[in-house]
């Protein structure tokens, strides 16, 4: 009969622990790791589900975007070009003769318009400028030449070894032959003397 009582203690004991436990595990009581967790979590928590139920959309507040410094195009400063003047007048055909026993410095040019320009100089002194101008059939020689033969120099020395030099601006493909450049010196020297009547 005692072990019956005790039996039925063990079992009520049993059942009363269970019970216990099964109200815990339904959150009437706050569980030992729970209440481990300090009043810090215990707000954070109560923070979250707060949040949660009534959470609202944050509000977004229009920045004022930085501000850039407005850029300036560089106004470009237009070059000034120098005045381009016009090609000085480029004779076709020069003569020249330096040096030897008469301190020669004879110089003389022709135009493609016919003008001549001459200087005979003399030990160091210089007559005034000589002018002319071809004839006709002279004038059609010259052009002629200068357009049929390509640019050349020719330089030859006299018994007085004075240097002539002859110089024929042409714009031909041509390159003319020794018997051509000595015919065109030789015009180039006669037109000299004659104009400045000197030998």
């Amino acid at each position: 009969m005692r072990i019956k009582s005790l039996f039925t203690l063990f079992v009520l004991a049993v059942l009363l622990a269970t019970l216990v436990l099964g109200l815990a595990g339904c959150g009437g009581e706050s569980s030992p790791e729970s209440s481990a967790q300090g009043p810090v979590a215990a707000t954070q928590s109560q923070t979250s589900s707060d949040t949660s139920e009534n959470a609202e959309p944050p509000v977004v507040e229009d920045l004022p975007s930085p501000v850039s410094e407005p850029q300036t195009e560089e106004t470009a400063v237009p070059a000034i070009e120098p005045e381009i003047e016009a090609p000085a007048d480029q004779p076709i055909l020069t003569w020249a003769r330096d040096a030897g026993g008469l301190s020669h410095c004879d110089r003389m040019s022709v135009y493609s318009d016919g003008r001549i320009e001459a200087v005979v100089c003399r030990a160091r002194t210089s007559e005034p400028m000589a002018y002319g101008a071809l004839d006709e059939g002279q004038l059609a020689q010259v052009l002629g030449w200068a357009a049929e033969y390509a640019s050349f120099s020719r330089r030859e020395m006299s018994i007085s070894s004075a240097v002539s030099t002859t110089q024929l601006f042409g714009t031909g493909s041509d390159v003319p032959a020794l018997e051509v450049k000595v015919e065109i010196a030789a015009f180039a020297s006669r037109l000299f003397f004659s104009l400045t009547g000197t030998q």
